[in-house]
């Protein structure tokens, strides 16, 4: 052992970031650092990485940059060096980011020293051109992608809160290994953990430089879940990980205490804001392909006491939270706790709650409300000391409120008689919160409650789907349908129903959101159904994605004729009346290709992109939802947002403009002819995207010509309903804006009389009406809530007002000239009058064929 036997009263003037070694043959990365003083001194630092196997592949050389910074915090703490030098460029967002990990990483070591945090490093930093070679290394990796395997890398610390992570993953079927860092020793509590859950394990083991052990002029607390989170970054690339998963609750971030200028938080590391920043610096600078995060984020710790005492009992022998099972300067005599610190009353009081209280002292050797000693500790993690504990605890609110749970059960010991009537309960404790950063595929797991909003046709399939997979979960429903609060009993659970979106939403954990409810109406942490199958399928099946103003039922149809005509398994679902929830209640095999409908209410919120994404075309629509043009295009975007390089888009001349800074494979509409049953030049458009999907997936062009010719038109089309009494009428009940009418009228050439208004949207008529003049169209129809305002000039027109199809197709059979065509294309929603468009194209066939004869 080497003893320190320097002057303390010399003071460090630089701290070095030598240089590192990658040596993946020895299985190992070593860093080196400097700190030089100002008699001359140097204190020569190294600490070496051990890794578990052999990595088959480099790490990218940014991420062992990176990792050198972040090592070397627990070395420049000894002496606080005023000046670095660091050999890397970095940019000034990449500086900022590790000022602030380390000047609020290091807070309470600040606090503890009595140093000013303006002590704190200052990293330098220079734009880099884009002709500048990078900072000299062993190791260049100019370009980095990983594939997508979503297996995730679970840290483990042998409290309750890994298990619970790593128990929910388990439950949810997430593939999952234990991710332990091991300092200088293995650690026996983990090691038993890990056999007890039954999964496997990458430990990293940290071999610090053996002077880290001497006296120095200061020490302290460092951020450590800083540390292990990009160790975890490191396992994950070497390994083929793409999640690290941890599990810091939503108690983390709120601080001990102020103190010159900043707020001093011992789980600063493990904060949302933390998170966040490693989330922003991971993607920008080193892979997209690895997300860090926290499950538990949305729970304060007691909702995570409640969910270990559910999950956790077969480890409750062999966890422990207390901290000096992992200190390398201080001794347990104990067993697994202290029964001094902290942590241990802390746990002590959440886990009382909900344990019996013979489990519980079974856990702990004693029961802590008898002891009188350890009332000051009780105070401090209640809040009626005289501060927050620098421990992991949580807030005072969930203490208060779990001792107050927990009075029945220990009314006659000492702490609950001494303090019971100091406190409080909380109800906000045990609501999910919002503020967090998890995945789609991770936002059900270890819920209660969920709300589902808006009860059509996907809210129905939501329900069965959480009845099939959440049988635990108390479900409600919200969906102005209903006209008052009530709970009904359904299959054996009771369902609260509510007649508003906003009643009762903080009584839920989430949300599960259906298209049409504007998602500034939840107020609680929520998904949708698009997400969640996107979460299930995304990676394990192709996914084509269709969207669109007008065509994208067409379009989709006909690339999933094309595909089933080529002998793929293929189905087609989403907004075309097919809820993607209900595939999901049955096994899907790997080589199904799904075909989705996307609407821009599915798409707003969306977290995912398909493999394929297609748009046909783009004009302003469901303007009384997205508020304006540009929110409506930017909820359409989102098709092609979260794809990657390998994934494409299929694009024409309106959308060209979306290629700007796209990364992916950009195809271009299909010019090719085909023969067709479809009308119109914007049908040739649809083809031609259809074709361009088949095209990329090697289909052959004579499937191609077979399929196109033999493809019928949609109901609500454009679709022929047949020649009656020598007029030709078609069905374009779809029509649901003023262009997609123009779209119609243009196709058809020959239309007489037409049928339009309904639901008003604010929407412009004046190309609408123009382009009737100019087809020379005689008779119009005009139906409310908009019909009255969509012809200005009513000159050389015969209208009829009317709320009745029958009335409006026998104004049509008596003023249509014979041999001309009578047209259903309303340029408005069909909901004055009717449900759906559907409903309006149907009532249309009806009275056609009706009073024919």
């Amino acid at each position: 052992m080497w003893y320190c036997t320097l002057n303390m009263n010399s003071r460090a003037t630089l701290f070095e970031f030598v240089s590192y070694e990658w040596q993946p043959e020895q299985k190992r990365a070593v860093f080196h650092y400097k700190t030089k003083r100002e008699d001359g001194e140097v204190l020569n630092w190294t600490e070496t990485i051990l890794l578990p196997s052999k990595p088959t592949v480099n790490p990218p050389q940014k991420l062992l940059e990176s990792l050198h910074i972040m090592l070397a915090i627990s070395y420049w703490k000894f002496h606080c060096a005023p000046d670095i030098h660091l050999p890397y460029k970095l940019s000034k967002q990449e500086a900022e980011f590790w000022n602030t990990v380390y000047k609020k990483g290091l807070g309470e070591f600040f606090y503890r020293n009595n140093l000013d945090p303006v002590l704190s490093p200052k990293f330098p930093f220079r734009e880099v051109t884009s002709n500048e070679k990078p900072a000299t290394s062993n190791l260049r990796v100019t370009s980095y992608q990983l594939p997508v395997t979503n297996r995730c890398l679970v840290g483990i610390g042998g409290g309750k809160d890994s298990i619970v992570t790593a128990e929910l993953l388990k439950k949810g079927g997430f593939n999952i290994s234990a991710f332990v860092v091991e300092t200088n020793k293995q650690s026996p509590l983990i090691s038993k953990i890990i056999e007890v859950m039954e999964v496997g394990d990458v430990k990293i083991q940290r071999i610090l430089d053996e002077k880290v052990f001497d006296r120095h002029p200061y020490n302290g607390h460092v951020p450590i879940s800083a540390v292990y989170a990009f160790l975890g970054l490191l396992a994950g690339v070497l390994y083929g990980y793409s999640y690290i998963v941890v599990g810091n609750e939503y108690s983390s971030n709120f601080g001990n205490i102020r103190y010159k200028g900043l707020d001093i938080n011992h789980q600063w590391s493990k904060s949302f804001e933390f998170e966040k920043l490693f989330q922003k610096y991971v993607k920008n600078y080193i892979t997209p392909d690895i997300f860090y995060f926290s499950l538990l984020r949305p729970f304060y710790e007691i909702r995570i006491a409640k969910l270990f005492s559910q999950v956790g009992k077969k480890y409750f022998q062999h966890f422990s939270s207390c901290n000096r099972n992992f200190s390398s300067t201080q001794k347990m005599d104990r067993g697994l706790w202290c029964l001094e610190c902290p942590k241990c009353v802390f746990t002590f009081t959440l886990l009382s709650a909900f344990l019996l209280k013979k489990e519980l002292i079974s856990i702990f050797g004693k029961n802590l409300y008898q002891e009188e000693r350890l009332l000051p500790l009780f105070k401090n993690i209640l809040g009626l000391g005289e501060m927050k504990p620098f421990d992991c605890v949580g807030t005072f609110e969930e203490a208060q409120t779990a001792l107050v749970m927990a009075q029945g059960k220990f009314k006659n010991d000492f702490i609950i008689k001494e303090l019971l009537s100091k406190v409080k309960t909380s109800k906000e404790v045990f609501e999910t919160q919002k503020e967090n950063a998890l995945p789609e595929e991770f936002k059900l797991l270890g819920i209660e409650s969920a709300l589902i909003a808006g009860y059509g046709k996907e809210g129905i399939v939501t329900k069965k789907y959480l009845k099939k997979f959440y049988p635990h979960v108390k479900i409600g429903i919200a969906d102005s349908k209903f006209k008052k609060s009530r709970s009904l009993s359904d299959r054996g659970s009771s369902i609260k129903y509510f007649s508003n979106i906003l009643s009762g939403q903080e009584n839920f954990d989430v949300a599960i959101k259906t298209p049409g409810i504007k998602k500034e109406l939840i107020k609680i942490p929520y998904t949708t159904a698009t997400n969640i199958f996107f979460s299930k399928i995304k990676g394990k099946n192709l996914i084509i994605g269709v969207t669109g103003s007008k065509g994208k039922s067409t379009t989709s149809s006909l690339i999933y004729h094309i595909l089933k005509t080529a002998g793929k398994k293929v189905e087609l679902l989403g907004n075309i009346g097919k809820p993607m929830l209900e595939r999901l209640q049955k096994p899907v095999s790997k080589d199904t290709i799904f075909v989705l409908e996307l609407s821009s209410y599915q798409l707003d919120d969306i977290h995912f992109s398909p493999d394929i994404a297609v748009v046909t075309n783009l004009f302003p629509e469901h303007m009384d939802y997205h508020g304006s043009k540009e929110t409506y295009y930017a909820a359409k975007k989102n098709i092609i947002n979260y794809q990657k390089s390998t994934d494409y888009f299929v694009h024409n001349k309106v959308t060209k403009h979306w290629l700007k800074g796209y990364q992916g494979k950009a195809v271009p509409f299909s010019q090719e002819k085909f023969k067709s049953n479809l009308l119109g030049e914007h049908n040739q458009s649809n083809i031609g995207a259809a074709v361009a999907v088949a095209q990329i997936l090697k289909i052959k062009k004579p499937i191609i010509t077979k399929a196109v010719a033999t493809f019928k038109a949609l109901p609500n089309r454009l679709e022929h309903i047949g020649n009656f009494q020598g007029i030709q009428f078609y069905n374009d009940g779809s029509s649901t804006n003023p262009e997609s009418a123009i779209l119609a009228i243009k196709a058809l050439k020959n239309v007489d009389t037409i049928f339009l208004g309904g639901q008003e949207r604010g929407y412009n008529f004046s190309q609408l009406e123009k382009t009737i003049k100019t087809y020379k169209i005689k008779n119009i129809v005009l139906f409310p809530d908009n019909g009255k305002k969509m012809i200005k000039s009513k000159k050389d027109f015969n209208i009829l007002f009317t709320d009745s199809m029958k009335k409006a197709v026998e104004f049509a059979y008596a003023h249509t000239k014979r041999g001309k065509i009578c047209l259903l294309s309303g340029g408005s929603p069909s909901y004055s009058l009717w449900e759906n468009f559907d409903e309006k194209g149907q009532e249309f066939k009806k009275w056609v064929k009706k009073l024919s004869s």
